[in-house]
């Protein structure tokens, strides 16, 4: 699905997929998930790194991408790398080497503390908070962004997702990409995240709005929503409208 010329969602996954730049795009993975949790004495199945790297492999054969640009929070933890974030990092970047990706570009995200080393031993390039190509600014999103320049903002951090009430009134979330421009005029895309277990912030329900991007930059309420179950995506509409049916 087209969001704007020449951005799509690749098949209802997580991932713009921008021709331009012939690069996938993805945002907050946090590696090392269950891991970290085990430790905190919540054990989980070995999920996130396999389903990121099926949704990867696959974006990647469907669009020919030849870059791969991670939007903010590869890893979990803040204070430290686990080793189990080490290790997924690592297995990620052989991963996406192994299907002939020429450039990996990370920006950093509020979790991703101390992974500078990593980046000539894996040989990826790293950037902090931002990163501009072409005309395309990238953000993670907890700071916002200092560069004036790039006709499309792409940022992550907020893994946003609508809420919606099934027919037994149990609240279920979707995962959603959100689409809309910002004061300035410029267009910007808030994707969702990566992360299996992370089902995302209800941006019809929540205080969200209360975000620095949405208190100086952005209305939350006019932009669209567009949802993703992993078969496909399909726009929800403005979240004003959302808003005001729930």
């Amino acid at each position: 699905m087209e969001i704007c010329r020449g951005v799509s969602i690749v098949s209802g996954m997580p991932i713009l997929f921008i021709k331009k730049l012939n690069a996938v795009v993805c945002s907050d993975l946090h590696l090392g998930y269950e891991g970290v949790m085990a430790d905190r004495g919540i054990f989980l199945p070995k999920t996130n790194l396999k389903r990121i790297k099926e949704m990867l492999g696959r974006s990647i054969e469907k669009t020919g991408a030849s870059k791969v640009i991670i939007d903010g929070d590869i890893k979990n933890e803040f204070s430290k790398v686990h080793m189990e974030e080490f290790n997924e990092f690592r297995e990620l970047v052989d991963f996406l080497k192994g299907l002939d990706v020429e450039e990996i570009h990370l920006v950093k995200g509020n979790h991703d503390n101390f992974i500078d080393r990593f980046e000539k031993p894996f040989d990826i390039k790293i950037y902090r908070q931002e990163f501009l190509l072409k005309d395309f600014l990238f953000f993670h999103g907890e700071e916002l962004p200092e560069s004036k320049e790039g006709k499309l903002l792409v940022m992550g951090h907020l893994h946003p997702a609508v809420g919606i009430f099934n027919s037994l009134g149990v609240k279920e979330k979707l995962k959603c990409f959100l689409y809309g421009k910002i004061k300035d005029g410029r267009e910007i895309i808030i994707l969702p995240a990566m992360n299996y277990f992370s089902e995302g912030v209800e941006v019809n329900m929540s205080d969200i709005k209360e975000t620095p991007i949405f208190r100086k930059m952005l209305n939350v309420y006019s932009m669209e929503a567009i949802c993703i179950d992993y078969k496909e995506a399909l726009s929800f509409g403005k979240v004003k409208d959302l808003a005001d049916i729930l």
